[in-house]
C-alpha cells in the first residue's frame, strides 16, 4: 500500500475513533442525566475536550444524539440475532426481550424519546436509521410468521413495534411506584400484547389471570 494511502486510512480510522469516544461519552451521560439537560459542554466534559472539538466530527447535538441512538440499538440488534440464529424466537419471548431492554436501557429509552419528539434527521443519518430501523422489523417479521400470520406481515410487525414501545412509554416512568412493580406489570403488558398476537382478543380469565 502506498505511504499517502497507509497514512489516509490512519487519519479515517484516527476520525472514527474519535467519533465513537464522544459516542460512548453521550451514552455514558443518559444513563446519568435526561436527554435534554446534556450539552455539548457536558459531552466535551466527559471526554476531557472542549465543546469547540466536538463539532469536528457532529454537526450538532441532534446529530450526535442519533448517532448514539443508532450504536446503542446496534448492539442490542446484534444480541437479538445470536439468540434468534438457529432456532424461532417466540413471539412472548422477543416481546419480553425488548421490554426489558428498554426498562434497563436508560440510553435506548431516553433516545428513542427524544427521536418520537424531534421528528427531524439529515438526510445521511436518516438513511442510517432506515436501514436499521428495517432490519430490525425484518426481525419482527420472523416472530410474527411463528404466529401462524401469512399476510400483511409487515403490517403486523408495525402494530406490534408501536404497542411494545407504547407500554414502555406508558409506563416506565410511572410516578409513585416502585421499579420492580413498574417492570413485573410492564412484563405482564407484554405477555398480555403476544397473547393477543397469539390467539386474538377472546382470551380466557384463566389465560389472562396467568400472565
Amino acid at each position: 500500500m502506498p505511504e499517502k494511502s497507509k497514512f489516509m486510512k490512519l487519519k479515517d480510522e484516527e476520525r472514527e475513533a474519535r467519533r465513537e469516544l464522544f459516542i460512548y461519552a453521550t451514552l455514558n451521560l443518559l444513563e446519568k442525566m435526561p436527554f435534554d439537560e446534556i450539552g455539548m459542554r457536558d459531552i466535551a466534559a466527559e471526554v476531557g475536550v472542549s465543546a469547540a472539538s466536538i463539532y469536528r466530527y457532529f454537526t450538532s447535538r441532534e446529530d450526535l444524539f442519533v448517532e448514539a441512538f443508532i450504536k446503542d440499538m446496534s448492539v442490542f440488534q446484534f444480541w437479538l440475532e445470536k439468540k434468534m440464529k438457529g432456532k424461532p424466537m417466540s413471539i412472548e419471548d422477543f416481546s419480553l426481550a425488548i421490554a426489558d431492554h428498554l426498562i434497563e436501557s436508560e440510553p435506548t429509552f431516553q433516545m428513542m424519546s427524544f427521536l418520537m419528539i424531534k421528528g427531524k434527521m439529515n438526510p445521511e443519518l436518516l438513511q442510517k436509521f432506515n436501514a436499521l430501523q428495517r432490519a430490525f422489523i425484518d426481525r419482527i417479521d420472523q416472530v410474527i410468521r411463528e404466529t401462524g400470520a401469512t399476510s400483511h406481515l409487515r403490517l403486523f410487525s408495525h402494530v406490534f413495534l408501536s404497542s411494545i414501545t407504547g407500554l414502555l412509554m406508558s409506563f416506565r416512568n410511572y410516578p409513585g411506584r416502585e421499579k420492580e412493580d413498574i417492570k413485573n406489570h410492564i412484563r405482564r403488558l407484554a405477555r398480555l400484547l403476544s397473547a393477543i398476537f397469539q390467539k386474538g382478543i377472546p382470551l380466557t380469565q384463566a389465560e389472562i389471570s396467568n400472565l
